[in-house]
């Protein structure tokens, strides 16, 4: 496997994967180099390039029967950078909308959020206006919020494995301090890297600090990190996320993946989690199952 055109098809699985079914199909389509088993439901198949067609057919392949696919050269495929979105990627909620929900704000923020991520609004338009309705409620809402994340499966051995292997990892949010201080402590993120909230007398003023709250702030990170680090982010980086806020991260790094993805992520980038959760980035990356840090 010494060529620099060759890729590696890596499958991933919910329940046990069915190898034959797999490498059937893709017989079918594209000859095998070779493959190798990451664990009982994720599989990898070398080859040399595939066209834009088998591509597609191949993916189709995969969302019908429900497993998710990472198609990328062999050659870059370890990575030394990891940088994750927060909201909806590393953990189930939305954190701004839950603190404006928990002040008993009377309006559709779950729509606002949406259209955000979709792209059909500015990012920063709907966090200027969702701060804005937490004007003079006290702070101590955090602590609900808090104590209300939900972390997504896979989380917790994601960062522990990607940690111990050496990689630089940054959680990178359209979210606030301190929400995003504690997950990140929480997980092991070695930098966060967030908006924060402009607060007196314990109270929310209704303004904030813009961080990751402009366009393209994500990608600025990422320039910046690979630069401070002497990398190359398009051989290096590997970044996650779910909306329209995290599309010049994933569409710059060497591999973006779209977790859950809106569909304006979902047509970007073709490297998806559909239906597994967050140790498939893992297997993207060419760890084995026992190589996973528990």
């Amino acid at each position: 496997m010494n060529n620099s055109s060759e890729l590696v098809c890596t499958f991933v699985t919910k329940k046990k994967i069915n190898y034959k079914k797999i490498i059937n199909f893709f017989s079918k389509i594209q000859n095998t180099n070779d493959y190798k088993i990451l664990s009982n439901r994720a599989l990898d198949l070398y080859c040399d390039d595939i066209s834009k067609k088998n591509k597609e057919r191949l993916r189709n392949f995969c969302f019908k029967n429900k497993i998710d696919i990472c198609i990328q050269f062999v050659k870059w495929r370890k990575k030394k950078i990891f940088l994750a979105d927060m909201d909806a990627t590393m953990i189930k909620d939305e954190t701004l909308d839950n603190l404006v929900k928990f002040a008993g704000i009377k309006v559709d923020i779950d729509k606002l959020s949406k259209l955000a991520m979709d792209g059909k609004i500015s990012l920063r338009d709907t966090l200027k206006f969702r701060v804005s309705y937490l004007k003079d409620k006290r702070t101590k809402l955090i602590r609900k919020v808090v104590n209300k994340i939900r972390f997504n499966e896979g989380s917790r051995v994601l960062l522990k494995t990607l940690n111990k292997n050496g990689y630089h990892t940054s959680l990178v949010t359209g979210g606030f301090q301190p929400i995003s201080t504690y997950v990140g402590k929480f997980l092991r993120f070695k930098k966060v890297i967030s908006n924060r909230f402009v607060i007196k007398n314990n109270k929310f003023t209704g303004e904030y600090i813009p961080i990751t709250g402009r366009q393209n702030s994500k990608l600025s990170y990422l320039n910046e990190i690979c630069k401070k680090k002497k990398l190359n982010k398009s051989k290096n980086a590997i970044s996650v996320g779910d909306g329209a806020n995290d599309l010049g991260m994933l569409e710059n790094s060497g591999l973006g993946i779209g977790y859950y993805p809106h569909s304006i992520v979902k047509k970007a980038v073709q490297n998806h989690i559909q239906f597994t959760d967050l140790k498939t980035i893992l297997f993207y990356l060419g760890f084995t199952e026992k190589e996973f840090s528990k």
